[in-house]
């Protein structure tokens, strides 16, 4: 009876989860459009402020010169590049120093900076951004990511939507490239629970909703309103320092807006299992900081709704199967009817899956299947990132690997740093 009343709550739970996640899928479509159809105001296009592009890059050899040469198609007209190599142990600066020389007549004012050390109580990001801000001569900041491409039209559709609404702060929200099977099998099950059981993207251009955070590989502010609220110094030991700025922002009164911009901006969300590991542990840590109880409900709904049906059928079978040579048509018809709730909740959570496949990264639905063992990793990067951070001793800590670099999340006392 047990299983049966647990298969029911997750079925109908499923049920209220596709519906939410159907029409948002309908409000995606009805707002998206292709490259060529962004509607780009004239207006806006006569007098165009020259821009200062910032991209922070380290170990990025494998992607930097496809970034750099997206930035080169801009069909932009004024500005300039600054590429802070903070520090890389591979080609990132060899790579970026050819670009610069076979394209000199158009990267004139590629300025490539090449960072040794850094101060002990910033992040590498942080002081790599930090020093090309203070490169910087325009008013207009565009901040992006090394391993990140952009379509050529993307800065002249920023700047107008920029412009034509009177904005602080735009920040793009890309079309994620997924490269290892691991990223494809749990990422967009991840990304389903985050938008039913934490804040909406869509909460960020409400004024009226705390929900604040920009996206690290592409943002565009004033030069004025990044000073006033401190600049990265005041996030300089974030790991989540584009979170940390959108909240900033926010709580200081500055009009931000998250715009869909995957016709215009490619990001690789992860390389390997790796650095899919450390960037989900990445952002799940600082979450504890604040937001402990949304990070268990997070946890608890994964296990509950992606890992508990499937591990509910396996360890029943035996029962299923003995209940069979008894002919005990009582139990027989019990776990009949769980597991037809069982194959009708596996059919609902793929078909959820798969809408956030194919409008997150457009990759083949059948990894859409495989979401009970993407719901088991996910569950072991939570516990793996949680429990050094909730053990009742007094001190524990939680490393996190990034880049490169080593951070740690310490919890002292009742405290987490």
């Amino acid at each position: 009876m047990i299983p049966f009343l647990i298969s029911l709550g997750i079925c109908i739970t499923w049920m209220i989860i596709f519906i939410k996640t159907s029409l948002s899928y309908k409000s995606y479509l009805a707002n998206t459009k292709k490259k060529d159809e962004w509607d780009i105001h004239s207006d806006y296009l006569k007098n165009l402020p020259p821009i200062s592009i910032i991209i922070p890059a380290r170990n990025e050899e494998l992607n930097i010169e496809r970034c750099l040469l997206s930035i080169l198609d801009q069909n932009y007209p004024n500005y300039e590049v600054i590429l802070i190599d903070d520090n890389s142990n591979d080609n990132t600066v060899q790579k970026a120093r050819k670009i610069q020389q076979k394209f000199k007549a158009k990267f004139q004012n590629l300025k490539i900076i090449e960072l040794r050390t850094k101060p002990q109580d910033w992040t590498g990001k942080t002081w790599a951004s930090q020093k090309g801000l203070l490169s910087t001569r325009y008013n207009m900041l565009l901040f992006l990511d090394a391993d990140c491409y952009y379509a050529k039209n993307c800065i002249l559709f920023a700047i107008s939507h920029m412009l034509r609404n009177k904005l602080d702060v735009i920040t793009g929200y890309p079309f994620f490239v997924l490269k290892d099977f691991w990223s494809k099998i749990s990422m967009p099950l991840w990304k389903l629970m985050s938008f039913t059981f934490q804040d909406d993207a869509s909460h960020v251009n409400d004024p009226n909703s705390e929900v604040a955070y920009l996206m690290g590989c592409f943002f565009m502010i004033k030069k004025h309103v990044l000073i006033e609220i401190g600049s990265f110094a005041a996030v300089k030991n974030a790991i989540q320092e584009d979170k940390e700025l959108g909240q900033k922002l926010k709580y200081s009164g500055y009009k931000l807006n998250m715009v869909q911009m995957d016709g215009f901006i490619m990001a690789l969300w992860s390389r390997n299992l790796s650095t899919l590991w450390h960037g989900l542990a990445r952002t799940i840590s600082p979450m504890m900081l604040h937001q402990k109880k949304k990070v268990f409900v997070n946890f608890v709904a994964i296990f509950i709704l992606a890992v508990l049906p499937t591990l509910l059928v396996v360890t029943n079978f035996p029962s299923i199967m003995q209940a069979q040579l008894l002919k005990d048509i009582t139990i027989n018809y019990l776990h009949l009817i769980t597991f037809v709730l069982y194959l009708f909740t596996f059919g609902l959570t793929t078909c959820c899956v798969i809408i956030k496949l194919v409008s997150m990264c457009g990759i083949f639905p059948y990894y859409a299947l495989l979401f009970p063992l993407g719901g088991l990793f996910l569950t072991l990067v939570y516990l793996a990132t949680m429990l050094p951070l909730i053990l009742p001793i007094k001190r524990s800590s939680k490393k996190i690997e990034w880049r490169g670099r080593t951070y740690t999340y310490s919890r002292i006392g009742g405290k987490i740093i």
